[in-house]
């Protein structure tokens, strides 16, 4: 996976305010690495993790390569100090418990980094991941904080995604644009269907859920996930217990159908082989639609059943299970 994110850290840093790392101008984030030794295997894995922010654009400053023999230990600890760095903790048991012991290195930077904290309760400077931590045990000073998780390789990918795009401060979820004040200068009238035809009222910023959409409104659109990972579902009656779904939304680039997509497991490590070159695929209960949007990333859309009821008027339903990869890979072998 290092190769495919090398990619992502290129992509990511290429977005900094319109720059590339070969303009003169940037400036990559900086990063100190702050550990506990609590093994060799544990020492290893803290290595490999530098090298792959390194390899994604983040400066990082990690004793293994910055701290040479007879070096002054104490000077390269107070780098964790230096409001220029975001420090990177990895919480391990052992680390939780030199750090409410100020003992050794660990409580040294442990003391530098709690005074900070507290004078700037809402600073995000120091950002916690856990490791070899089964308990989720957190040091004092880092009480309250949210972390991401590594623990699990099942959650880690998802995590480091995250971790590097706060670092290069490129949210997966960025806010939504304030809305206007259905109130204001409008009739009650006008007011309710603002109300009723808010386009929020048809999205899911999630990356995963389960939704009941009645596609015979808002033109048959819904959206899926947020931000660079946006999808629009377009959708319309194709019959009784089918739906087409087009390509047409301007999220979009490519769409493809799977039939009985539950049956097929094993083809789910890259739904991308699927035919995507028709604008339109139909699909109907049991069967999965995929979509690839503009920024690359891929997302599946598991058909759970398609039906007509009564409301006001005849409305047409369609409920769906989706899951939105958003490590911009065509794998949902372990997602589904």
């Amino acid at each position: 996976m290092v190769a495919s994110w090398s990619g992502v850290g290129v992509q990511l840093l290429s977005k900094l305010s319109g720059m590339t790392m070969q303009d003169e101008a940037y400036q990559p984030p900086k990063v100190f690495m702050s550990y506990s030794h609590d093994s060799k295997e544990h020492r290893d894995w803290v290595l490999q993790f530098a090298r792959r922010l390194v390899s994604n654009g983040v400066d990082v400053v990690l004793d293994r390569w910055n701290l040479e023999i007879g070096g002054n230990l104490t000077k390269f600890m107070e780098q964790a100090g230096d409001e220029d760095y975001k420090v990177v903790v990895v919480v391990s048991e052992a680390y939780t418990a030199k750090a409410d012991d100020r003992t050794g290195g660990t409580g040294y930077e442990t003391q530098m980094l709690s005074g900070q904290l507290f004078r700037d309760l809402d600073s995000d400077r120091v950002l916690p991941i856990l490791r070899n931590n089964p308990d989720a045990k957190m040091p004092q000073f880092l009480s309250g904080r949210l972390w991401e998780d590594f623990r699990n390789s099942d959650v880690s990918e998802g995590s480091y995604e995250e971790l590097l795009r706060q670092l290069h401060s490129l949210p997966v979820e960025a806010a939504p644009a304030l809305g206007p004040n259905p109130f204001a200068g409008t009739t009650e009238i006008e007011a309710r269907q603002l109300i009723r035809n808010s386009p929020e009222r048809w999205h899911r910023p999630e990356m995963s859920g389960d939704v009941e959409f009645v596609y015979s409104q808002n033109s048959g659109q819904y959206r899926l996930g947020s931000g660079e990972c946006q999808f629009t579902l377009d959708v319309s009656e194709r019959s009784a217990r089918k739906v087409y779904a087009l390509n047409d939304p301007r999220d979009i680039r490519r769409i493809a159908v799977i039939n009985d997509w539950a049956d097929r497991r094993d083809l789910l490590a890259d739904v991308s082989q699927f035919d995507t070159s028709s604008r339109i695929v139909d699909a109907g209960p049991g069967d999965a639609i995929v979509l690839n949007n503009t920024k690359g990333y891929w997302a599946v859309v598991c058909v759970k059943d398609i039906f007509t009821r009564q409301g006001l008027n005849r409305e047409r339903v369609i409920t769906f299970r989706y899951i939105i990869n958003t490590m911009r890979a065509a794998d949902f072998g372990e997602l589904i």
